[in-house]
């Protein structure tokens, strides 16, 4: 993430807040809420 905070809670899992320097790597598949508290800049990357 390059900028924000935001709270992400996987469907049936506990919250994890996550904000701008952090790398976060999500299973595929995954189905999760995300709430935002501040507004988000991020890069992403789909698939292998």
């Amino acid at each position: 993430m390059l900028d924000g905070e935001v709270t992400v809670t996987p469907e049936g899992g506990d919250p994890t807040n996550f904000g701008a320097g952090d790398l976060v790597v999500f299973p595929a598949g995954i189905e999760c809420r995300w709430d935002v508290h501040k507004a988000v800049r991020k890069h992403y990357r789909f698939g292998d």
